[in-house]
């Protein structure tokens, strides 16, 4: 029987996708094509940029909701 999982906090999914992004970094490292440092950087902003918006949305559609 499957049990209900409270949610993870935006603060976690972010880190894990900072991590996955790392990751990436240094997968790419080792191969014929590596990110650039400014690539690097650019694809770590893209992560803050998104969860800011999610973080901008939850704050609108909640205040809407109560």
């Amino acid at each position: 029987m499957a049990t209900a999982t409270e949610p993870r906090p935006l603060a976690d999914l972010e880190q894990d996708a900072l991590a996955r992004v790392e990751a990436e970094f240094a997968r790419r490292a080792r191969g014929p094509k590596p990110w650039t440092p400014a690539e690097y950087l650019d694809r770590i902003e893209q992560v803050h940029i998104r969860y800011n918006h999610r973080r901008h949305w939850l704050r609108t559609h909640q205040q809407a909701a109560l």
